[in-house]
C-alpha cells in the first residue's frame, strides 16, 4: 500500500474525481434490474468487481472474498424510487373518425420507495489465503409499480387506464441465498491471483394484474371495450432456480484486474389466476376449468470485467489504501427475453351453452436486446473517520423504443453517484450512497406491445398462424404508443462489523 505515484494526494483526488464525473455525465440499466446493490457500490457508480473488500464480494466477485480482512458481517439496504409517466395517444377504432374512441388520462407509478436489503457474512477459516462467506440478497430491481390508485397502502388496480393492456400492477420479489469461497495464490513480487465461486439458489414470487380482450369471436375491430374485457390477476406465481457467481482477480503492485460472471436464470413460475370476467361473459355463466397459471421467461446473465489502481495508506487503517480508482465494463445478455409466456392450464367453460373455449398461451412480446455498461468509481480517505466516494455509470437500453413498456423500464440511463464511509468505534463502518438515474424521454409511434387476447388462435411466439390477420404480429392494438418519461432515485445505507 505504499504507492508508486508522485502526484500529491490532494491533486490526485481532484484529478480522479474529475475523471469520474466526466464519465458519469455521459452515463447509461438493463432489463429487470435498476442501479446496483449495497450503498458502497451505489456511491461508486455500480462498480465492485475489482476493489470490493467486504462480504458483498459474494455477489460482485467471489474471488475477492480472500481479500476481506478478518471476519465481517454486512447488513445494508437500498431504497429505490421509480418515477414513470405515460401519456397514451388517443385511440381511434377507425382512423377516419373525427373523434377518438378512447381518450386516456396520464398514467404514473403511484408506489413510493421499494426496499432492497442485502445481508452477508465472511470468515477467515484457517489459512490466511482462504475465506468463505454466506449471504441472502437479490438483484437490484424495482418490484412493485402500481398504475392504479393507492388506498390504505395497497394498490387498487384500475380496469380503465393507459397501461391496462400492458400491466396495471406488479409485486415481485427475487432473492438469492448462497455460500461462497475465495482462495489467494501468492505469486511473489507483490503479485497475487485470486479465484472464487458462490453457489446459490434463486427464488422468485410475483403477482401482477392486466386487462385482456374477452371477445369470444376474437376478431377485429379490437375496440378495447371495458364491457368486453376481463381483468386477470396472476397470484402467488413462484419458482426456484439454481444460480451462481464465478470470479477471478489478479494483483500486480498497485494495479488490479478482475472479472466475474453470473449465468442466465430461466424462470418457470407457477401460481393461480383470479379473473373478473367481462359483463358479457358473466351473463353466459362462464368459469375456468382450472385456474393454475404459469409464467416462463429468462433473466439475463451478467459478465463484469474491471481494472483498478490504488495507493497510499488510509488514515483510519494502514492496511487499506488512501485512494482507489475502479472502472468496470458489464455485459448482460437480455436478448434472451424475447417474450413472457403466460398460460392457464384450464379452458373457458360457458355454462349457458354447455361449451368450452380453448384458452391459448399468451405471449407478451418484449424484444429485449443485450446491454453494455461502463461504470467508474473513486474513493479517497479524507481523514481517520471519513472516506468519500463518487462515480457514475452508463448503460445501453435493453428495450428498443418500439417495446417501451410500463412493467419494467429499461432505457438509456445517465447516473452520477456519491456517498461516504464513516469509520466508527468498535470496528464498525457506516456506508451511505445515493444515485440519480436519468433517461431521455421517449415518443413511441409504432408500438410493438399489444393487449393480450387469449381466445384468439393467432398464437405466439411467432404469430404466423393462419388465424393471424397480419403475419408476424399479435392480434389486438398497440398499447404503448404515446409519450414516456422516467427517472429513478436510489438511497443506500449499511453497517459492516469486523470482529
Amino acid at each position: 500500500m505504499n504507492g508508486h505515484f508522485r502526484l500529491s494526494d490532494r491533486g490526485l483526488f481532484a484529478l480522479l474525481t474529475t475523471i469520474c464525473m466526466l464519465v458519469a455525465s455521459t452515463a447509461y440499466g438493463a432489463g429487470f434490474e435498476v442501479g446496483e446493490n449495497t450503498p458502497r457500490s451505489l456511491a461508486r457508480g455500480g462498480t465492485g468487481a475489482v476493489h470490493m473488500n467486504n462480504p458483498s464480494a459474494l455477489y460482485f466477485n467471489p474471488a475477492l472474498l480472500s481479500r476481506v480482512d478478518g471476519n465481517q458481517v454486512l447488513v445494508s439496504a437500498n431504497a429505490l424510487r421509480l418515477d414513470v409517466d405515460f401519456q397514451r395517444d388517443d385511440f381511434y377504432i377507425n382512423p377516419d373518425d373525427e373523434a377518438p374512441t378512447h381518450v386516456f388520462d396520464p398514467a404514473h407509478n403511484q408506489t413510493g420507495l421499494f426496499p432492497l436489503p442485502f445481508g452477508a457474512v465472511s470468515f477467515d477459516v484457517g489459512p490466511e489465503s482462504l475465506s468463505v462467506g454466506a449471504g441472502v440478497f437479490g438483484p437490484p430491481a424495482y418490484g412493485n409499480p402500481c398504475y392504479g390508485v393507492i388506498e390504505d397502502g395497497t394498490c387498487q388496480a384500475e380496469r380503465i387506464g393507459a397501461t391496462r393492456g400492458i400491466v396495471v400492477e406488479t409485486d415481485m420479489i427475487v432473492a438469492y441465498a448462497g455460500v461462497g469461497v475465495g482462495y489467494a495464490f501468492d505469486l511473489g513480487d507483490e503479485r497475487q491471483l485470486d479465484l472464487g465461486v458462490t453457489l446459490a439458489g434463486a427464488y422468485q414470487t410475483s403477482d401482477f394484474s392486466v386487462v385482456v380482450e374477452a371477445d369470444t369471436g376474437a376478431s377485429r375491430p379490437w375496440e378495447e371495450d371495458p364491457d368486453n374485457e376481463s381483468f386477470v390477476r396472476g397470484q402467488d406465481l413462484s419458482g426456484l432456480a439454481p444460480t451462481g457467481f464465478f470470479g477471478i482477480a489478479y494483483t500486480d503492485g498497485p494495479m488490479r484486474v478482475a472479472a466475474s460472471y453470473r449465468p442466465p436464470i430461466r424462470w418457470d413460475l407457477t401460481g393461480f389466476a383470479d379473473v373478473d370476467f367481462s359483463d358479457d361473459l358473466e351473463s353466459l355463466e362462464v368459469a375456468l376449468t382450472d385456474d393454475t397459471f404459469h409464467l416462463e421467461t429468462w433473466q439475463a446473465g451478467s459478465l463484469r470485467v474491471g481494472w483498478g489502481l490504488q495507493g497510499g495508506e488510509h488514515p483510519a487503517d494502514g492496511r487499506l489504501p488512501r485512494w482507489d480508482l475502479e472502472i468496470n465494463a458489464v455485459w448482460e445478455n437480455w436478448s434472451l427475453v424475447d417474450h413472457f409466456r403466460l398460460e392457464l392450464e384450464g379452458d373457458l367453460e360457458v355454462g349457458a351453452v354447455n361449451h368450452q373455449f380453448e384458452l391459448y398461451p399468451m405471449y407478451q412480446r418484449k424484444g429485449y436486446q443485450d446491454t453494455l455498461s461502463l461504470r467508474t468509481g473513486f474513493s479517497f480517505g479524507v481523514n481517520s473517520w471519513l472516506t468519500a466516494h463518487t462515480g457514475g455509470f452508463l448503460e445501453t437500453a435493453a428495450q428498443p423504443v418500439a417495446y417501451t413498456s410500463a412493467d419494467f423500464v429499461s432505457w438509456e440511463r445517465y447516473a452520477p453517484s456519491a456517498g461516504a464511509t464513516l469509520h466508527l468505534p468498535s470496528n464498525l463502518t457506516l456506508d451511505l450512497g445515493y444515485t440519480l438515474i436519468l433517461s431521455p424521454s421517449r415518443t413511441v409511434t409504432n408500438g410493438e406491445v399489444y393487449n393480450a387476447i387469449p381466445l384468439s388462435a393467432c398464437r405466439g411466439p411467432d404469430f404466423e398462424a393462419d388465424a393471424c390477420e397480419r403475419q408476424g404480429h399479435p392480434p389486438g392494438n398497440p398499447q404503448n404508443e404515446g409519450q414516456w418519461s422516467t427517472h429513478t432515485q436510489i438511497f443506500g445505507a449499511g453497517l459492516t462489523w469486523k470482529y
